[in-house]
Order: C-alpha cells, then structure tokens, then sequence
C-alpha cells in the first residue's frame, strides 16, 4: 500500500463516499470555504505546470485546467480516485495526468512544476516533513506552493471540541502528535469507515515546511463572512473555531 497505511487504507474504504460528495457539491466547507479561499490565493495559473498533491477525485485539477494551466499533474494514494480522475468526461491526457503514487516519493523530475497545490491532504504519520522535500524537489526555483489543511490549532475530533474549550485540555496534546480517528457526516451522509489524520502543533508542521526549504509568504485562515453567518446558521453551529490553514511559500533561494 503506498503512504501512510492506515491513511491510505482508510480513504481506500471511503473513496466512493468522497467521490459522490465531490461530484455532487455536498460538502459546504469546500465550496463555501476552502476552495474559494485556495483559488484566490492561487490567482492565474495561465501557461503554467501544476501539481495537485493528494488530488482525490481530480477536480481541483480539472478546475485548473479550464483556468489556463498549461498541465495538470493529480498524485494520490488510492487507486479508486485515480481511475475516478482518469474516467472523468473531461479528462484528457493531453492536459492533465493523473498518478497512483506517494506525494512523499513522487514519480515527477526536479524542477519540472511551477505550482504546488496541497488541498486538505492529510498530515503523514510516518516521516511526516518527508513530502515537503519532495515538493520542493519538483518545484521550480521560481515557483510557489500553497498549502491548505485542517488547523493544527484548533481542529480536534468532534468529542473532544467541548474538552478542548476547557481549561483543563492537556496541554501535552497540543505539543505532542495527536491522531484524530472519526467518521465524517456530509449532508447527513455518514462515511462507511473512519478517516485517519495526525496533528502535529504549529511550531512543528511549519518548523517541517521550513526544514524543507520554503519561505513563507503568506498566512491564512479561511473563514464564513459576517454574510454568510446572517445568511446561513449553519455556520454558527458548524464553525465555532477555526479549522483550516492555509500558507502561501516559495523556494528560500537562500539555502539553495
């Protein structure tokens, strides 16, 4: 199995349900929240080499595609979203290749991508800083990457949000590895198999973005509008805190 196993094995199981919910535009933080907040960041991807690592299903980089990108390079783990990628209507060859592979161990040559796109890939638990290396070995001197996933402030599984509130959360969780193992609900649609993510603190995760050699150049925390709070309560109940970051890097041509 490549990656992570028990990742790997747990998106593997749910790779229908994360198809469907895709494809249907069910998942509200993702159309609402995170995409648009990842494609601003991005901007123009006219003429350029994409990679999007951990890229599901393949939509985001289809979506690049039909922006302007010159070809879109989709890695993922599971076999199941890479034949999902490859049997899309508007898959072509020509403009995009889709890869059942390690984004810790990627079948790409350095310096051959002008972006890196890390949409909420789940942290790896063994040698996690090891695909930051990579990204950084197929990254050209000139280009940038940009990296979106759950917060590792904040983001705690369902049953432990209340606790983590209180005063008497063990600090020791924070600054150790915390490994999140739930179900996710979309729609009211309940995946078949737990997902299985690590959480290492601040300091560490940019400590390995750092380690990797990246700058950063930009932070973010993506976030509903006072808008769209009055226009939907569903964010009041389902965004007490925040739960995603997203940083904006480029090559440190210091260390180089």
């Amino acid at each position: 199995m490549l990656g992570d196993e028990r990742v790997s094995s747990a998106y593997e199981r749910n790779a229908e349900f994360w198809i469907h919910i895709v494809r249907e535009r069910l998942d509200q933080y993702q159309t609402q929240l995170t995409d648009p907040a990842l494609l601003a960041s991005i901007g123009s991807v006219a003429g350029l080499r994409v990679l999007d690592a951990g890229c599901g299903e393949g939509y985001l980089t289809r979506e690049l595609v039909r922006r302007g990108a010159a070809h879109g390079y989709g890695v993922d783990t599971c076999a199941e979203f890479i034949e999902a990628a490859r049997a899309h209507p508007e898959y072509s060859a020509a403009s995009s290749t889709f890869l059942h592979a390690d984004v810790a161990d990627l079948p790409l040559a350095d310096r051959s991508v002008d972006l890196v796109v890390v949409n909420r890939l789940p942290n790896g638990i063994a040698e996690p800083g090891k695909r930051f290396h990579e990204f950084r070995r197929v990254l050209d001197p000139a280009g940038r990457l940009i990296l979106l996933g759950m917060h590792p402030c904040f983001y705690a599984a369902r049953a432990e949000r209340t606790a983590a509130n209180s005063s008497d959360f063990p600090i020791d969780a924070y600054f150790g590895v915390r490994t999140v193992e739930q179900n996710f609900s979309v729609a009211g649609t309940v995946s078949p198999a737990p997902s299985v993510q690590s959480f290492y603190s601040l300091e560490a995760y940019i400590g390995m973005v750092t380690a990797a050699g990246f700058a950063i150049t930009g932070v973010r925390e993506p976030h509903p509008t006072a808008a769209q709070r009055r226009a939907d309560p569903w964010w009041d109940e389902n965004f007490k805190r925040p739960l995603f970051l997203l940083l904006e890097c480029v090559p440190n041509t210091a260390l180089a």
